[in-house]
Formats: structure tokens, sequence, C-alpha cells
């Protein structure tokens, strides 16, 4: 029988979406990929971007933590995002994050 580690975060939590299955920063209405995306556009490092959402500097390295774990969940709900985004007719101006980070 195959032994799962399961990881439990601190900072970081699930909750109910109907399409979303990242995990979101818990107190804020943020996802992981939201938070990591305004870092790599901003060029801020992990305590730049806790500074400035008045965060533990670890729920930025958790945030981290799980994106190096679930990167292809993380950037196919961003395609997601992008798809519904497009269908509506909205502008699309985050190319550059996902490519360049």
């Amino acid at each position: 029988m195959a032994e799962t580690t399961e990881v439990t975060y601190r900072y970081l939590e699930p909750r109910p979406h109907s399409w979303r299955k990242q995990l979101w920063i818990k107190g804020r209405n943020m996802t992981v990929w939201q938070l990591l995306c305004w870092m790599w556009a901003n060029k801020m490092t992990p305590e730049e971007v806790a500074q400035g959402f008045n965060l533990p500097v670890d729920a930025v390295y958790e945030a981290l933590d799980y994106y190096a774990k679930h990167r292809e969940l993380l950037e196919s709900e961003a395609e997601e995002e992008e798809r519904r985004l497009r269908d509506k007719g909205l502008p699309i101006a985050n190319e550059f994050i996902v490519l360049n980070h």
C-alpha cells in the first residue's frame, strides 16, 4: 500500500469555488497565484510582499512552497481564468507574468 503525505499549511486554506481548487491566503480574498503574480510583476522579495500585504513572511514562503508543489494546477487555473475573461471580452494583461517568473 502506497503511503501519502499531506502537507498542512498554517496560512493557506481551501475554499469552496465553482472551478478553482488552489488554496487561498487565510483571512484574505486572494489566491496563492494572485499573491505570487503580484510579487513577480512588481519584482518584490517575499519580505517586501509580506510587509506590503501585512502578512507574516512565512505566509509568503508557504505560498511559494505550495506553488512549487502544485505549479501545474495554478498555471492551468490561470489559463482557465484568462479564457473566462476573454470570453467576456475583457482585456488580459498578465501574459508576461506566466512566461517570465
